[in-house]
């Protein structure tokens, strides 16, 4: 996608369908893949058009909820799982093919939301998702590993591993022509 660019655009807030949850950004991580959909090396493959707010790595404080949205209350930290299945077991990962944490508000639908302690910090916490999550599933699921073996992971994740927080930015990172 040539003539790809990052930009920064002011944006409606975004209102919560039913089944979804509003979510005020706290903090959001920036993983390597942001920066290649940035430089062009990476290209959403559901993307509906040419333009997404990047970052899949989010947490934050549920601001709104939608129509029908159970068990979850205003005022709730969580973080954003990266990404969700539709119904055909499809996974859509969020800021590569739909809207994600780079903005001061985030939508998710209610199933991938997860509830974070009050003493663990928006800057940690968003980074489960991704940073936290990958070596995780590596080592439980890739490598099948159990309770008391040993493993290990090789390599560096995040590019930078650094989350920023809400407080730095304005307006939210739009990607696209």
């Amino acid at each position: 996608m040539a003539g790809r660019a990052a930009a920064r655009k002011g944006v409606p807030i975004p209102e919560p369908a039913r089944g979804q949850v509003r979510i005020r950004v706290a903090a959001a991580g920036v993983c390597l893949s942001d920066v290649h959909l940035i430089d062009g090396t990476l290209t959403p493959l559901y993307l509906p058009d040419d333009v997404v707010t990047l970052g899949h790595e989010v947490a934050g404080v549920i601001d709104a909820l939608g129509d029908d949205v159970e068990g979850w209350q205003p005022g709730q930290r969580v973080l954003l799982q990266a990404g969700e299945k539709d119904r055909r077991g499809t996974v859509f990962t969020r800021g590569v093919d739909y809207d994600g944490g780079w903005a001061e508000y985030a939508l998710a639908r209610q199933d991938t939301v997860v509830p974070i302690p009050d003493d663990l910090p928006f800057e940690q916490a968003c980074i489960i998702p991704d940073a936290v999550s990958t070596p995780w599933a590596a080592v439980t699921d890739t490598g099948r590993t159990r309770p008391g073996e040993a493993a290990g992971v090789w390599g560096v994740g995040g590019a930078p591993t650094r989350p920023w927080t809400r407080e730095t930015r304005r307006f939210p990172t739009r990607c696209g022509n």
